[in-house]
């Protein structure tokens, strides 16, 4: 997994409104501009948040980027997001 690449797409969703809005509407033509794997596409497009924290991606970045999908912090999302999160041994280097 290129981590960067992906880590990169979090964060830049995740900090950009006018990324988000593309990326949520069109999240096919969004991911053309990013040198990912197919299986980084893949998880990016179906917001595959356990497989992208198993193969690396940054928990925070991985946290921000649901946020911003999700339209919003709510306790809701983010029990959810741990729920989903809580059966993945993490990576044990978490660096970019």
């Amino acid at each position: 997994m290129s981590r960067y690449a992906v880590n990169k797409v979090l964060w830049e969703i995740a900090r950009n409104d006018d990324k988000a809005a593309v990326y949520m509407a069109t999240p096919e033509a969004f991911l053309a501009d990013y040198s990912l794997s197919e299986e980084e596409h893949r998880q990016l497009l179906e917001r595959d948040f356990a497989s992208m924290f198993a193969a690396g991606a940054h928990p925070f970045l991985l946290f921000t980027f649901r946020i911003k999908i999700s339209g919003g912090f709510s306790f809701p999302m983010m029990v959810e997001h741990v729920r989903v999160l809580s059966t993945i041994e993490p990576p044990l280097d978490i660096s970019t």
